[in-house]
């Protein structure tokens, strides 16, 4: 008996810190703190998506085609809060030729039959600030939804870019649709509930897609034409971070913008997008209009 007590009294001292750091979706702080460990990492370490995928026109009145391949990641570093946390984050992404996999320096667009020079996404920063703040985080939930789907867990995120675009149709004619940037963004993280609800993990693996419609990549020079494009992808969370990307990406990067490899150590802003660096290499003198 008293062996059986002894064991019961040990029991009860080694459950209740565990019991203690027990997860609880419905707390706010908790919910936050789950989707930290799925997108970034508790302990500040780095995490790193890595996503593959197509990209397609989408014009009134004509089929689809496959433009490209594409490519990408994004490397951050998360900087817990009291009310959630900050990402800092880079990402680059490459346009690859759709079937031998190659990526593009050039690329022979078929909706014009002209050859343009590809740029590639190299956006520095792509921070997030996700502390939301003693008034705000009762709402956690509802600013980032998940659906339950048994096992695991979707959380997804519908976003909707409206802007003055920074490629003003005055001035960049050739290369922009409208004096406004117009698109839609829908990303969803899969992760496992066991995976979410164990608090001994700082980093959650997860899967992730994306999906994206925006106008024309300011390089295919289609400032004129209808349409837009759609971008199809999908990835997963890499713990092994820039070291655990495939060797055509990581040589690649080297080679060219090898700051990438790691995580911006500061936070600064404006973020970084497509357009924005578009325009910072017209104006170094970057962008050749003849090409």
């Amino acid at each position: 008996m008293r062996v059986s007590l002894l064991f019961l009294v040990i029991s009860l001292l080694w459950i209740s810190p565990m019991l203690a750091q027990s997860i609880d979706l419905s707390r706010p702080k908790d919910y936050l703190d789950a989707f930290m460990r799925i997108r970034g990492t508790a302990d500040g370490s780095v995490s790193l998506y890595h996503w593959t995928g197509s990209i397609y026109s989408f014009i009134p009145g004509e089929k689809r085609l496959e433009l490209m391949a594409f490519e990408g990641f994004n490397i951050a570093k998360t900087i817990p809060t009291e009310a959630g946390f900050k990402l800092l984050t880079r990402e680059a992404a490459f346009y690859k030729d759709h079937r031998s996999g190659e990526i593009l320096e050039t690329w022979r667009n078929p909706l014009t039959n002209s050859d343009v020079k590809v740029v590639h996404i190299w956006n520095d920063p792509v921070n997030q600030d996700m502390d939301f703040g003693a008034e705000m985080l009762p709402y956690a939930r509802q600013i980032l939804p998940s659906t339950d789907l048994g096992n695991q867990l979707a959380f997804h995120m519908d976003i909707f870019p409206f802007y003055a675009s920074p490629l003003p149709r005055r001035e960049f004619g050739e290369y922009s649709q409208s004096d406004t940037y117009q698109a839609a963004e829908f990303f969803q993280f899969f992760v496992n509930k066991q995976d979410v609800l164990n608090p001994a993990l700082s980093s959650v693996p997860a899967t992730t897609s994306w999906h994206r419609i925006s106008p024309w990549m300011p390089f295919m020079k289609m400032g004129d034409r209808a349409g837009s494009l759609v971008f199809v992808c999908r990835g997963r969370k890499l713990e092994g971070g820039f070291d655990a990307l495939p060797k055509h990406i990581k040589d690649y990067v080297m080679a060219n913008k090898p700051e990438y490899a790691a995580p911006p150590e500061e936070w600064s802003e404006p973020n970084e997008t497509s357009w924005t660096y578009f325009k910072k290499l017209w104006e170094q003198g970057m962008i050749d209009p003849k090409q």
